[in-house]
């Protein structure tokens, strides 16, 4: 099964007997943090395998050689026995839409994502698995059906393919095209995983959402593809939205299981009306760049008309080909109004639903993505919101959310054990130097930011925003965030550790003038201490 945070204590305290457990890669590829660490905890109870949604196999940029290098460094922590990705591209001109955009199957098309398999394949000194698309439009410069254009590939480059039943049956569904015609053209001999998963139907359209459970009809398919291939096929649960508790999806597991099993053959598979004979294709279809950036440029502003849909799209009844494109616009701006919403819960509090909901779109147009990572989408929200929000208060409390964020997955440095106080006195921390924890950050506000967000996180119905100067240390302990309000010498002392300030030049830098409130200050400073220790903001004192 897909291996997804909701479920890493589960595993981990309970064991269950899963074969094995798919990741997404760019999850575990571009961190320090909580998510690599029980990644390591989990690899020692279960196989792990590797699986990407943004290598943009078809994109007509360069291939991302940082992306690349990453990969590659994940690939020789997990050791995975495959790796895979989609038949897709992500975006063009270094933006990124978070989205499995679907390829015009033309033979410039096929020449170039066989090229790019090789090379890709070469750097990582592996063949690669590529997964059958899910897709909501056709375009009319098409000239080779999909499932012979997945073949050739294949055929071509050498590369392995992921089979998505799912998205065989959303694909069939969406393009009334023949799932038998589809399974029987693959050289299934190459297959070397089965994805299952749920989705939604809207009736003139499948969308592939995974947050269901898979349908008796992609049960079928899956039980005629086992049969077809005439042996058992390694096949993964995929629930990725909407995730249940994990005895559901084992639910699901344990029924995948059964249908191999049990699997006698081919059997009656689902039929779907044409509404054509066969391809339309252009008399003179526009080059493979051409097509991919008049694409992009709809997703990004909203303007349907922007692809050309009428000449490009081919038409269905009752799904226009604005409708079509409308798909990706739609799940273009939800994919990244999400991940916007889900780290501002305080923010949404304080403006409202409503205006919350118009600042956040306000940002997704005017700010495309151009990172692989979605988590990173974040970063520039708070020089937006100062720009184009209402008040100081949300600037701040963008600032605070985006740290506790984006901190979750920086490198990090153990907390401070408790041998590293033996026989520490207060002469030998003066001669010391105090290291803060790697993932820490320390922040000023002119308002009681922490305490607003406090309120919010504790559902405690918190207090009107109070116009003061107040200060915190934003934190990973425990792959947990943590916050400490901190005082305001407390605070500058910090930030003189911070910068790498030898213990004592630090407090000297911060005693106050008056020669009586040295001894105070003091007093307080060994108070201040303790509570970093206990706290764990301290990751080591090195002394002279």
């Amino acid at each position: 099964m897909g291996l997804r945070p909701p479920h890493y204590s589960y595993i981990l305290e309970n064991k269950p007997d899963i074969g094995w457990l798919e990741v997404i890669s760019e999850n575990y590829m571009d961190t320090d943090g909580a998510p690599r660490r029980m990644l390591e905890k989990i690899m020692v109870h279960y196989p792990v395998i590797t699986h990407g949604v943004s290598l943009s196999i078809g994109t007509v940029d360069p291939l991302n050689s940082e992306y690349l290098k990453q990969l590659k460094e994940l690939l020789a922590f997990v050791k995975p026995a495959w790796v895979s990705d989609h038949l897709c591209w992500t975006g063009i001109a270094h933006k990124n839409t978070h989205d499995l955009l679907p390829i015009p199957y033309t033979e410039q098309a096929l020449k170039h994502v066989v090229e790019r398999i090789k090379q890709v394949q070469d750097y990582l000194g592996r063949p690669i698995v590529l997964e059958n698309p899910s897709t909501y439009l056709e375009f009319t410069s098409s000239s080779i059906p999909e499932w012979e254009f997945i073949a050739r590939m294949a055929e071509e480059s050498g590369c392995g393919l992921l089979l998505d039943a799912n998205n065989i049956y959303v694909s069939c569904y969406n393009h009334r095209w023949d799932p038998q015609t589809y399974i029987d053209a693959l050289p299934l001999e190459r297959v070397a995983q089965i994805h299952l998963a749920g989705h939604t139907n809207k009736g003139t359209h499948i969308v592939d959402t995974h947050n269901d459970h898979v349908i008796d009809e992609v049960w079928t398919l899956y039980n005629y593809i086992i049969g077809k291939a005439g042996r058992e096929i390694t096949t993964m649960i995929e629930w990725d939205a909407d995730i249940p508790d994990f005895p559901v999806v084992y639910d699901e597991v344990q029924k995948a299981r059964k249908w191999a099993q049990e699997c006698k053959g081919p059997t009656v598979i689902p039929k779907f009306p044409s509404f054509r004979d066969n391809l339309r294709p252009c008399l003179t279809p526009p080059d493979l760049p051409e097509q991919m950036e008049n694409m992009q440029s709809a997703i990004i502003s909203g303007d349907a008309q922007a692809m050309h849909p009428e000449e490009s799209v081919l038409p269905k009844p009752d799904f226009s080909p604005e409708e079509q494109i409308g798909v990706y616009i739609n799940g273009y701006r939800h994919s990244l109004f999400d991940a916007i919403g889900e780290n501002c819960p305080a923010l949404r509090h304080y403006l409202g639903r409503e205006k919350f909901s118009k600042l956040v779109r306000a940002y997704v147009r005017a700010t495309p993505s151009t990172y692989y990572n979605l988590a990173r989408y974040i970063e520039n929200f708070p020089a937006f919101v100062k720009d184009h929000g209402d008040d100081e208060f949300s600037y701040e409390l963008a600032v605070l959310e985006t740290k506790v964020a984006r901190l979750f997955d920086d490198a990090e440095t153990p907390a401070l054990s408790e041998d590293n106080l033996a026989g520490l006195t207060a002469d030998r921390l003066m001669a010391s130097s105090v290291k803060l924890r790697e993932a820490s950050s320390l922040l000023a506000f002119g308002w009681s930011v922490n305490e607003y967000y406090n309120g919010v996180m504790q559902d405690a119905g918190p207090k009107a925003p109070d116009k003061h100067t107040s200060y915190v240390a934003v934190y990973r302990h425990d792959d947990a965030m943590w916050r400490l309000d901190l005082e305001e010498e407390e605070y500058f002392l910090l930030a003189a550790l911070k910068a790498d300030m030898p213990f004592e030049h630090a407090v000297q830098a911060t005693l106050p003038e008056e020669e009586d409130g040295e001894y105070l200050y003091l007093q307080r400073m060994a108070g201040w201490f303790s509570r970093w220790v206990s706290n764990g903001l301290i990751s080591s004192i090195q002394q002279s």
